[in-house]
């Protein structure tokens, strides 16, 4: 094998990456016992409500005798009637009714509509099509809300101050702030129901910023026995995915190189779980799925730098084991580093313009493979190396390439050795036959030459 003029001193620089993990992961355990995570509804039991703070724009009253229902979508509203003559639709698209005033007129043009304009200069793009689409249309005005950037914007810490009298209130920002979009989870209390702390939470709210500027965009409510139930399982489905890769790969290699890979990839879990603690992330099924990724990823690339040290180990048996590490990262490095950066290109526009649960999957994600590519090229096989002494760990046996085989392997093994002996004495015989033919034919011409000498004496 060629010798590399770069190869990259995984072995003698582990010291730096030993503290650097330690503190990463030290910080992490801070976090989580200091902090705590950030449960979201899926894990702890209570309401969970998306609301939008927003002006009014027009409001809506329908006095006909048919049946009027009001639809919106990011185009424009749709407004059916249902009568005894059938149903009949009328499209309002927005490129058509820019603004909320004009959207207004149209609407008046249908028997029975009426609108009262508050603002009649909102962009009818900015429509919230909330909790309340699709409506049903009747005497009392249904309000519709335009989200406007130019109005002042209302902070997460005058939300909160709004609903203090809720204990346990929760409120987060989602999105951009400029878009006054707001999650808010409480827990319901034994002397109350879901549908009063519900109620009680947006009339809060509607007392702070006014009646007509709140808009639900999403309401869930999650028991106590669902949501311990969701815990549990997510629990259970870490520990058996990691359970089953220390199996699988004890069973692919040794059981040195499966205690290296778990504890790699007990760092990065632990380290991704510390990023989202700092980050304030809510913690939520995504969240789960999101570490259930990185644990595959990562092992992925642990184990293709580990396949490589073994067959580096069989193939260059008389090399030390500090050199064959450093030599198979190396050699893994193009190969794992064009994976990570294909994957985090993929990711990236996902954390620049997602929002909610996908902006935390991605960025959680984004972290995950980042800490993930640094513990499969540094971290794995420098435990691999530190744990080459211990006799429990049968690392020993990597430095005997023959101890490390498999019985088919060894087999294999022997059977090369044997006719390389074999061939190795083929070519002595062959050596001291040729040998001692040139000392015989020697011999000969001496023989003549002394008789010859005798003839001419005579």
């Amino acid at each position: 094998m060629a010798d590399r003029k770069l190869r990259i001193p995984v072995i003698r620089n582990r010291l730096f990456s030993y503290i650097f993990s330690g503190l990463l992961v030290v910080t992490s355990v801070v976090l989580l016992l200091i902090v705590g995570f950030n449960l979201g509804i899926d894990f702890e039991s209570g309401l969970s409500q998306t609301v939008q703070l927003a002006p009014s724009g027009l409001s809506v009253s329908y006095k006909g005798s048919a049946s009027a229902v009001l639809k919106a979508d990011s185009a424009g509203f749709t407004l059916e009637k249902r009568d005894a003559e059938g149903v009949s639709k009328v499209s309002f698209p927005f490129s058509e009714y820019p603004t909320s005033g004009a959207l207004a007129d149209a609407l008046q043009t249908i028997d029975g509509v009426e609108c009262k304009v508050f603002d009649s200069n909102l962009s009818s793009s900015g429509v919230i099509t909330g909790f309340g689409f699709p409506v049903t249309l009747r005497v009392a005005p249904f309000v519709i809300n335009f989200a406007d950037s130019s109005k002042s914007i209302v902070s997460i810490e005058q939300v909160r101050s709004s609903i203090s009298d809720f204990k346990d209130a929760k409120v987060q920002s989602v999105g951009n702030e400029i878009d006054q979009v707001y999650q808010i989870r409480a827990k319901v209390s034994d002397s109350e129901s879901s549908k009063s702390l519900e109620e009680g939470i947006i009339q809060a709210l509607k007392d702070a910023f006014g009646s007509d500027t709140v808009v639900v965009l999403e309401s869930n409510f999650i028991g106590a026995k669902y949501s311990s139930s969701l815990l549990s399982s997510a629990l259970i489905a870490v520990a058996v995915a990691v359970a089953l890769i220390l199996i699988y790969v004890w069973l692919r290699f040794e059981l040195g190189y499966a205690v290296c890979s778990i504890v790699a990839l007990l760092h990065d879990v632990i380290c991704m779980l510390g990023f989202i603690i700092a980050m304030g992330f809510e913690v939520s099924s995504t969240t789960i799925a999101a570490v259930l990724t990185i644990i595959g990823y990562s092992l992925n690339n642990t184990i293709v730098i580990m396949d490589r040290i073994r067959s580096l180990i069989r193939s260059d048996s008389q090399m030390e084991l500090d050199w064959i590490i450093d030599e198979s990262v190396t050699a893994s490095l193009s190969r794992t580093t064009i994976s990570s950066v294909t994957t985090m290109l993929a990711i990236i526009p996902l954390c620049i313009f997602a929002s909610g649960d996908i902006f935390y999957f991605a960025t959680s994600l984004l972290f995950g493979i980042v800490i993930g590519t640094y513990s499969s090229n540094l971290i794995a096989p420098a435990l691999l190396y530190s744990f080459s002494g211990f006799d429990l760990l049968d690392a020993r046996k990597l430095k005997n390439p023959r101890k490390a085989m498999t019985d088919q392997d060894s087999a294999a093994y022997l059977l090369e050795e044997t006719v390389a002996k074999a061939n190795a004495a083929k070519m002595e015989k062959r050596a001291e036959r040729a040998k001692l033919k040139g000392s015989t034919a020697d011999e000969s011409a001496s023989s003549g030459k002394q008789r010859s000498d005798l003839k001419l004496e005579k």
